[in-house]
Formats: structure tokens, sequence, C-alpha cells
């Protein structure tokens, strides 16, 4: 059971009496950080003139192992704030809020018959799990996949190594922090469909995503998507 089931009668972010059930009031949705010209690929924004294919430099000269970045947001006030307190200080109502929006960016990303068939949230390891006492990635991978009918692959992936934060680190620091981090149980529960999307809460460097995309690429994994609320561009 998911433990965002929270009644939220007031706006997250101004305090106004909402009129429906997404957490943030109409005014202050329009001023989000929407992303704009994002890559078609890794989701990175390419500024007001982008390429005329759709994909970043990064992309074309070395693509991610996965096919698709959707984020509901740059990683920029107010979303960066209400992330931090869904994930470190348990503010759920923040994190309802924010996997509502993000199912309904999902919903307007794909057509009814090109949806992800299953979703795999980016797990955490035990003792971070106990930790903290909820995964934030699975609490919006079950957001999403409640609004979009998307079942998800809760146990595919584990992690097996209890590595320090990724916060402040380069790339090639996050690559070496990761490794041997992240395990697929194939010999479990049954093997997700061919086309999956990853559920993360924010994609930095891509690192931990891409990390886990080129395992179900391994495995098999004909298409591989991303999901999260917010890219750092």
């Amino acid at each position: 059971m998911s433990i965002m089931n929270v009644l939220t009668q007031q706006c997250v972010l101004c305090g106004d009496s909402l009129n429906r059930s997404f957490g943030i009031c109409d005014p202050c949705q329009q001023e989000l950080p929407t992303p704009v010209n994002g890559c078609q690929r890794c989701g990175i924004e390419m500024g007001p003139e982008p390429s005329a294919c759709g994909y970043c430099g990064q992309c074309l000269s070395d693509p991610p192992a996965f096919d698709r970045c959707i984020a509901l947001c740059r990683y920029e006030y107010p979303i960066r704030e209400l992330i931090a307190s869904f994930k470190f200080h348990a503010r759920f109502a923040e994190g309802q809020a924010l996997a509502k929006l993000l199912a309904e960016r999902v919903l307007n990303c794909y057509e009814p018959d090109d949806m992800p068939q299953s979703l795999l949230p980016v797990p955490l390891h035990p003792r971070r799990l106990r930790e903290r006492g909820y995964n934030q990635s699975v609490e919006l991978a079950r957001a999403v996949g409640r609004r979009c009918n998307i079942p998800i692959a809760l146990h595919y992936c584990r992690r097996t190594r209890s590595t320090p934060s990724q916060k402040g680190l380069s790339a090639d620091e996050r690559a070496v922090n990761l490794r041997n981090a992240f395990v697929l149980d194939q010999n479990g529960s049954a093997k997700p469909p061919r086309h999956i999307a990853i559920v993360d809460d924010v994609v930095t460097t891509m690192t931990t995503v891409n990390t886990i995309a080129r395992m179900l690429r391994a495995a098999g994994h004909s298409r591989i998507d991303v999901i999260c609320l917010a890219r750092v561009s």
C-alpha cells in the first residue's frame, strides 16, 4: 500500500484552497519550471535555439543506454525544494502533489498504445530504506502506475551495495560510486515486458539511470525510457 494517501486541501506552495486534487493550484502550476526544448533522448534543455534534429550534441556523439527521458520540471525552485521536503523530511503532501503531476505528464507524453509496459523504480539499499522508511521512487512509480494503468516491477532490480551519496560528485566519480551497485533478479519474479520505464526523482548526470538502463538492455529489453520529477540542465 502506498504511504502517500494524503488528503491535501491547500496548495502545497501558496496555501490557497484547491478546487481539484492535484495538491498544487492552477496558478502555481503555471509558474513551475517546465522544460523547454529538451533533447528528445536525454531530456536536457538545449536553449532557445535547439538543434534541428532534436538531439543534444552529447546524445549524438555518445547516446545513453535509454531511449527517452521524460521530466516534469527543471531542477529549480520550487520543484527542488518540494522534492527535498518529500525525499528527506517525509512531507508526503508534497510528494503526492508531485506524483500526480508526473502521472499527468506521462499520460500526455505517450499515445495509449505506446505506454511503457512496466515501471521500474530506482531501488534503495535495504539499509537506506530502513533509515528513511520509504523509497521516494517507489511512491512515484505507484502513483504513475495507478493513473496510467502500468504495473510496477518492484523487485526486478535490487541495490546490492550501500553507496555514499551521489551529491556533489562528478560524472566519473558517480560512475565509480555505482559500480556493481545494482543487479537484476532474473531468476525470481517474471521478467518485465520489452518496454520498461525507469522511475527516479531527479536525473542529474544520468549515471544512475544509465547504469540500470545498460543492465536492462543487456537483459533483452528493447525499449527503455526514464520518467523523473526533475532533470538537471
